[in-house]
């Protein structure tokens, strides 16, 4: 059967549509200063950190798995047994737009955690476990912050997240806030151990691409996306990193306020999923450092300079490119014509000029506008000229002088687009969109003689195409420069990613939107890091998609005896998970699978987790110690949405399980004793059940504690070496463990040992034996998992018909030991 798995991957629409989010653009500038902001989700960040998890599983100095114990003041301790953390994942619910905060949640993927305390009676003793399996958590919650450390040769940095640089922590391992704050310190004394493995590079800016635009500093923030610290929300934690980026001889911008209009700038076309990435470029960077000096070669007259203005509120509007000299002119003009029987000459009197320096009229500027960089010259002026008219032969001749108007409007309107024949080419051009040239005008003047409609409209012609032709001159030498995106080069992601353009747009800024995707020489693959039952099956598929993938799967560093599964033959990348039998009892089993192939001729490898459970269904605590009448939250996981059905195995014990709303957890209530003189059954074993409409189970027991105890079970852990029975003096690398159970009573003098004559011993619960004398022999298979063993120590009674006084004591054995 192939699983149904909900990854978590599936995105949420947020934000604005692009075409939403470019209207918002266009007000005013957006990079509050900077000269350029990088932006990417949580999305693409989670899938580097992946990567990077991976990596760290199978280095010579790999995450190993842990083993430890947290005391607390009041005398418990939890154990960890092989905890195996996953992958860690951010999420941005606490993220600010004044800072770089964000959340980092590391699932527990396997082992036991074992809380040792002081149940009924005052004796300590273990009094839950619970065997993770990463379906159901338990997890760790570490708020942490991102930061720009230090790069190395020709980097400016790197922005990263330290794992051990912890600010909060939080864990539902714990429900009380002193065992939560000992984790807190465990886990990142833990941490420091190993500090190479708890850092998580999300990016770095380089200076090794030659470009005009270098980056020489950065500064790191974090932003929610909107709605996304709603917890109901179904885009909860969503969010984005965003790097503000100063450029070589440029000035650092302003942080954004907790008020801030600052947009989420990665849109939210087709539900979230079209983008995961954007990179605004400074519309007064682009102007200045990208567009005039190629100008100032076309047009060196012009002159132009950056200009700025305000809106009624004081808030900067987009820059624009000014020119302050320059011009475009006709020496002479003349324009002959007849009309009723005269003749007329019309001859400007000076040289026809039109400047483009801004005046009455702006001149001749370069702006962003409508999403395209227009290029728009307005200019009026006034020409004097004289009409000569030859009447009749020349007696009649009349000589009329007197002014013409002429306006000017041409336009140019220049599109970017992406180079799509090499989207990996990071080049940006410049398309002429329209030219307008008929923005001019001429107004006919009232002192012209002998001159009609048809005279002044042929005038107008003339004067037009001669205007289309001097201007034309002057638009035809401005040719916008191709864009090489160097900060998509400079921004070097891990693990040969990359950002690949797919739209870009000029609403004031230079907006670019695409994806931080594998390069051209690398490939990742999909899905990332599923969780599977045991036994089933899961496609996995490159992204891109190459042909002659050779698929394998291992074992994480040191497990050398855990079930692998298998891929299918024809190598089209089905695996099969290892079966329920094969499992063997192992709560969860993690597997690297690995893709082997050549992109663009170059063999390349890629990795992902796989998480096996081997219960549908699982179910924390796995063991809980409960006094009577008192009532225990439980959780069950499934990798679907299932329905589950709470109920208890033994009803006639009287303990009652009530399922939550959504039925993912329930409360336990224990039962309460009865009332003297009926009899009181010191321990009872209960059993809680889940169940789904497939027949799948998981369990719970919970140990009802009802009297108080009379001592405390002691164990020692004894290791034997087998010998070979050829070769009694040749010691092999077997061993057989057991574990002595002694009992011990507290007397005024202190604890004494009860002679096991005295005892009588009882396995509750789990496989294994225990004999008269307290030894426990687990059972053959070294399954996880755990035994009960329970203990009587029947005195004398202290007179006669006095009823027999009887001390209990309990231990639970994880296994195996």
């Amino acid at each position: 059967m192939v699983s149904k798995i909900k990854t978590g991957s599936q995105a949420v629409a947020s934000g604005h549509s692009k075409e939403a989010l470019l209207e918002l653009l266009n007000v005013r500038p957006s990079t509050l200063g900077w000269d350029a902001v990088v932006v990417y989700n949580r999305g693409r960040a989670n899938a580097l950190m992946m990567q990077q998890y991976i990596q760290k599983l199978t280095a010579e100095n790999y995450l190993r798995p842990i083993d430890g114990e947290i005391p607390s003041v009041d005398g418990s301790n939890l154990k960890f047994f092989g905890i195996q953390l996953g992958i860690p994942r951010l999420s941005f619910e606490n993220a600010s737009l004044t800072d770089s905060r964000a959340r980092v949640t590391l699932p527990i993927m396997g082992g036991l955690a074992i809380l040792k305390s002081e149940p009924v009676g005052g004796y300590k003793g273990i009094h839950s476990i619970m065997r993770p399996n990463g379906a159901a958590g338990p997890k760790l919650w570490l708020d942490v912050t991102l930061k720009s450390a230090p790069g190395g040769v020709d980097e400016v940095g790197t922005v990263q997240i330290d794992l051990s640089d912890m600010e909060n922590f939080d864990t539902d391992l714990f429900s009380d806030s002193v065992s939560i704050i000992n984790a807190r310190e465990f886990f990142k004394t833990e941490f420091k151990k190993h500090p190479e493995l708890q850092v998580y590079a999300l990016g770095t800016l380089s200076q090794q691409v030659d470009s005009t635009l270098k980056p020489t500093f950065f500064r790191v923030h974090t932003q929610a996306a909107p709605d996304a610290k709603l917890r109901s929300a179904p885009n909860y934690g969503d969010g984005a990193v965003v790097v503000f980026v100063t450029f070589e001889g440029g000035v650092n911008g302003g942080s954004p306020a907790a008020n801030s209009d600052f947009e989420y700038m990665i849109p939210n076309d087709e539900e979230g999923t079209k983008y995961s990435s954007a990179i605004l470029l400074s519309n007064r960077v682009l102007l200045a450092k990208l567009i005039k000096p190629t100008l100032d070669k076309q047009l060196p007259q012009a002159a132009f300079i950056i200009n700025t203005g305000t809106d009624a509120e004081g808030n900067p509007l987009h820059a624009w490119l000014q020119a302050t000299a320059g011009e475009a002119t006709w020496p002479s003009f003349v324009f002959e014509s007849e009309h009723a029987g005269g003749e007329s000459t019309l001859t400007a009197k000076q040289a026809i000029k039109f400047e483009m320096k801004q005046g009455d009229f702006a001149g001749l500027r370069v702006q962003s506008k409508d999403n395209t960089i227009n290029v728009s010259w307005e200019f009026e002026t006034t020409i004097p000229f004289h009409q000569h008219v030859a009447i009749g032969g020349g007696a009649n001749d009349e000589e009329n002088d007197g002014d013409i108007p002429m306006e000017i409007g041409p336009i140019i309107n220049m599109v970017p687009v992406i180079d799509v024949t090499d989207p990996h080419s990071f080049i940006i051009k410049f398309e002429t969109e329209e030219y307008f040239s008929n923005g001019c005008s001429v107004s006919k003047p009232g002192w012209i003689s002998f001159f009609g409609f048809e005279d002044f409209s042929e005038l107008a012609s003339v004067l037009f195409d001669k205007i289309d032709t001097t201007v034309g001159d002057v638009f035809k030498e401005i040719k916008l420069p191709d864009i090489d995106t160097f900060l998509l080069r400079n921004l070097l992601f891990p693990d040969s990613n990359s950002m690949v353009l797919t739209d870009v747009h000029v609403p004031g800024d230079l907006a670019v939107f695409g994806n931080v995707n594998p390069s051209l020489t690398s490939f990742v693959i999909s899905p990332e890091s599923p969780v599977l039952n045991a036994g089933s099956v899961r496609k996995f598929v490159t992204d891109p998609v190459i042909g002659g993938v050779e698929w394998s799967c291992r074992a994480l560093p040191g497990d050398t005896t855990g079930p692998i599964g298998s891929f299918s033959a024809n190598g089209d990348g089905t695996y099969t998970a290892p079966s329920a039998d094969v499992m063997g009892g192992r709560g969860a089993q993690q597997v690297i699978v690995t893709a082997k192939g050549t992109v663009n001729g170059q063999e390349v490898l890629s990795s992902a987790l796989v998480s096996i459970v081997d219960n549908a269904i699982s179910v924390n605590p796995l063991f809980q110690v409960a006094g009577p009448g008192v009532c225990i939250p439980f959780t069950a996981g499934t990798l679907d949405d299932r329905k589950l059905i709470w109920a208890m195995k033994d009803p006639g014990q009287n303990g009652q399980v009530t399922p939550d709303q959504d039925g993912r957890g329930a409360s336990y209530t224990a039962p309460i004793h009865p009332e003297p003189p009926a009899p009181v059954t010191m321990f009872v074993l209960e059993v809680v059940q889940v169940t789904d409409d497939e027949n799948n189970m998981g369990q719970a027991h919970v140990l009802v504690i009802n009297k108080t105890l009379g001592g405390q079970v002691q164990v020692e852990i004894k290791v034997e070496v087998k010998v070979d029975p050829t070769n009694p003096t040749k010691e092999t690398k077997e061993t057989s463990t057991t574990a002595q159970l002694q009992f011990m009573k507290l007397y005024d003098s202190g604890p004494l040992p009860v002679p096991h004559v005295k005892l009588k011993w009882t396995l509750l619960a789990g496989g294994g034996s225990v004999s008269d004398a307290g030894l426990y022999i687990p059972p053959e298979q070294k399954l996880p998992g755990f035994a009960i063993v329970t203990c009587a120590f029947e005195r004398e009674p202290e007179f006669e018909g006095a009823p027999i006084p009887v001390d209990y004591g309990y231990t639970v054995l994880p296994l195996p030991l």
